[in-house]
């Protein structure tokens, strides 16, 4: 049975990720979304905890992982699935989306990873990383966005570099999934054009089991990246 810290539980990708990981492990649910979190944790089969985290805050992350290690000894899997994405035009970006993007996307990574990684190391254990196929190509009206997937990728790489036979790295890089990620678009033209894109997108439980499939690869391999697209 592996321990399992998950950031972004109480939605989406995390929340189906968690419904499929039940019985593989323990799991320390992370979220915003108090209210939510205690609904998935009542929920799941098994020995689960939750906590309110925001990983853009460094003490909160210091709470979970101290959390995860008291209650269940280690951290054999960490699972950075917190992220969010704002869509603009570069010359009409906000600032202030920009520097949250780099908050939760790139910062919120690396503080978990820096908390974990004694644990992971220690233990041989395992990071996953939910990039997007943003992290490989710079598209229209997102492109501090796909900056910060390009950081996601190169975090894995540098894992992958740095602690190879140490610590398994994984980046799942998905394309559109139906989810509540575009409804955060504040620029209310490219929402409209792109939420029933989304919504007729893959669903949070396919990316969930290439999650999986990942954790449950041979011993003797690493699958280093998924990317994953719908299929239109």
């Amino acid at each position: 049975m592996k321990n399992i810290i998950l950031t972004g539980a109480s939605s989406g990708i995390g929340m189906a990720f968690a419904r499929r990981a039940a019985n593989s492990g323990r799991i320390l649910l992370l979220g915003r979304n108090e209210k939510a979190l205690k609904e998935l944790l009542k929920e799941l089969p098994g020995d689960h905890a939750m906590m309110r985290c925001d990983v853009t805050s460094l003490s909160d992350c210091e709470k979970a992982v101290n959390h995860a290690m008291k209650e269940f000894g280690s951290v054999d899997v960490l699972v950075n699935n917190a992220g969010l994405g704002y869509f603009d035009p570069l010359a009409e970006g906000k600032l202030a989306e920009w520097h949250h993007m780099v908050d939760v996307n790139v910062k919120g990574i690396l503080s978990m990873l820096h908390l974990c990684l004694p644990s992971l190391i220690e233990k041989k254990g395992h990071v996953i990383n939910i990039g997007s196929v943003a992290s490989h190509h710079v598209f229209p009206n997102s492109g501090v966005y796909c900056a910060t997937k390009h950081a996601v990728l190169a975090i894995s790489e540098s894992i992958r570099v740095e602690l190879m036979g140490k610590v398994r790295v994984t980046t799942i890089s998905p394309g559109a999934v139906n989810t509540d990620f575009i409804n955060k678009t504040t620029n209310e033209t490219i929402h409209a054009d792109m939420k029933d894109y989304f919504a007729t997108s893959m669903a949070p439980d396919t990316i969930a089991q290439q999650i999986m499939h990942a954790l449950n690869a041979p011993a003797d391999s690493v699958i280093n990246e998924i990317l994953i697209r719908p299929f239109r």
